[in-house]
């Protein structure tokens, strides 16, 4: 009984690639097909003549088709402030993987190997949104006193990517490495603009977005930019204070939320490892393979509930 279920559950895992790689085959197909668009556009565009003894600036298109694509789950541990790359997975999968081992060992079964897995996922992946979430926050209250310098720098005359680079010499972490990696940018060939948008992406915030629209607005068309970037400094950190007094007129709704949803699937599984003899029945009898199934249903729909009281809020 065992090895069916260890085989199932590697069955479930290899249907899982297949359906990530099957849903990625597309939008792989659509940047090959782009990389390749931009190839013969960049051969059959003519020579651009330079003066001698210097080098002509790289097209922005052959920049952005240049710059590595990175692992699918890279963006996602840079919006968390993660180390990017195949260690932190490969760690996690193989915590997970011993994680499930011993459970399955302690209580002698082998459902224990998805459900262990299973909550192991669901805190992993509560603990990541949490990071992400407080990287949000962060750069959001970094943002003004960024917009700030940056107004303050091009009243006196700056240009505005002159301003732009003083400006961030003066930020800290993580709001500093965001604004390097612009500048990383703009020095192989990248418009402001299209470097922040860039270097913003994995982010995804939309006041990074809105700041890049304006300079690009700025560097092209011209305009009082700095009246705009004082109206964004300034919107921003009322909206910041209104979160913030909203999170702490719900914070105690949703922390109930998220102990009421957790504790009982991590008691039942600490129980089960902590007492495999008084869990047994629950796995083995008729009985109590009706019971769990009703309290797992039971766990979903509190759990909806849950949520939803917490996102009307």
């Amino acid at each position: 009984m065992t090895t069916v279920l260890l085989l199932c559950s590697a069955m479930l895992v290899l249907v899982a690639v297949a359906i990530e790689l099957w849903w990625g085959a597309g939008r792989r197909e659509r940047q090959r097909v782009s990389l390749q668009h931009a190839e013969q556009r960049l051969a059959a565009a003519p020579a651009v003549p330079t003066l001698a003894g210097t080098t002509p600036r790289p097209p922005a298109t052959a920049v952005a088709a240049a710059v590595p694509r990175g692992l699918p789950w890279d963006d996602v541990l840079q919006r968390a402030a993660l180390r990017t790359g195949w260690g932190l997975p490969l760690l996690w999968l193989v915590a997970g993987l011993l994680l499930a081992w011993i459970a399955a060992a302690r209580i002698g079964t082998g459902w224990m190997w998805p459900i262990t897995l299973g909550l192991y996922a669901l805190v992993l992946g509560v603990w990541i949104s949490r990071r992400i979430l407080g990287l949000k926050r962060k750069l959001l209250r970094q943002l003004p006193d960024f917009l700030d310098n940056l107004v303050r720098l091009s009243a006196l005359g700056n240009s505005l990517q002159m301003a732009f680079q003083v400006a961030s010499q003066q930020v800290s972490t993580p709001l500093r490495a965001l604004l390097d990696d612009t500048l990383s940018g703009t020095r192989s060939g990248l418009d402001l603009d299209r470097a922040l948008s860039q270097a913003a992406r994995p982010y995804r915030l939309d006041a990074l977005e809105v700041l890049a629209v304006v300079l690009g607005v700025s560097i092209r068309i011209g305009g009082r930019s700095d009246q705009i970037l004082q109206r964004m400094s300034d919107f921003m950190r009322d909206l910041e204070q209104a979160q913030q007094e909203l999170m702490a007129t719900t914070s105690e709704t949703r922390m109930s939320a998220w102990v009421l949803g957790l504790l009982p699937p991590l008691c039942g599984l600490l129980m089960a490892i902590a007492s495999p003899d008084f869990f047994q029945p629950v796995l083995h009898a008729p009985l109590g393979h009706k019971i769990l199934g009703g309290a797992l249903a039971l766990e979903l729909i509190g759990a909806f509930l849950l949520y939803r009281l917490a996102r009307s809020l």
